[in-house]
């Protein structure tokens, strides 16, 4: 069965995927949930001029694309890293709107799918890729994140995704005053984020969720 595009509710478009019954991004909208989520709650929520960031869950190259964009309007520098087992296929990728909607060209999100996997890829001056086809159990990094956005599908269709032993492996990677974002704000995935040393925060949620989570890295460090 072959992936289908989508239009969401803010007129963007999404994946649909049969194997596991479910959309890349949120049907109320795909750009709109991007932007609340990881822009405004992840990468613009810190004040820094640098930000080393790792995304669960690379997919349509959304979450990069809209990084990519903020980093150059902002002047920020992001070493970005994105983790997919399954590339979005060529013929799915290519009949994306995102560019459109947001005032970039088409090449932009081109260049993020169709850049080199397993190294580092200038995308623009602020702005480097990596990205990494393997999966979330088995990756490693000697980075160390200041945000991880968690990006995968819901934990009803990849249950194994959203365990302890994930959290605690993204916990690890993160730099001792970072945090994850996440659309998810279920309280078993809370609670299991708990459970490995996050603080969590509960946050307002984009269209169609009431909330959404941050959960900072906890240490008794002063």
């Amino acid at each position: 069965m072959k992936n289908k595009l989508v239009t969401t509710n803010d007129g963007s478009h999404s994946i649909f995927n049969p194997e596991i019954n479910e959309t890349y991004h949120s049907k109320h909208g795909a750009i709109v949930e991007a932007e609340h989520v990881f822009i405004k709650n992840g990468l613009l929520a810190e004040n820094k001029s640098q930000f080393n960031i790792l995304e669960v869950g690379f997919g349509t190259g959304l979450n990069a694309l809209l990084t990519a964009q903020k980093a150059k309007q902002k002047n920020i520098t992001i070493n970005y890293h994105g983790i997919e087992l399954y590339p979005v296929p060529k013929e799915s990728y290519i009949e994306l709107n995102f560019t459109d909607l947001i005032g970039e060209d088409k090449s932009e999100l081109l260049k993020l799918h169709e850049c080199s996997w397993e190294k580092g890829n200038k995308i623009n001056d602020f702005f480097k890729l990596t990205k990494n086809k393997i999966s979330l159990e088995n990756y490693k990094s000697d980075t160390q994140f200041d945000i991880i956005y968690f990006d995968a599908f819901s934990p009803e269709k990849q249950p194994h995704l959203w365990n302890e032993e994930v959290f605690q492996n993204m916990y690890n990677l993160l730099k001792k005053d970072g945090f994850l974002v996440t659309y998810c704000a279920k309280g078993v995935v809370k609670r299991t984020m708990k459970a490995v040393g996050f603080e969590i925060v509960v946050l307002d949620g984009p269209p169609g969720k009431r909330q959404m989570t941050r959960a900072n890295k906890f240490t008794f460090e002063k």
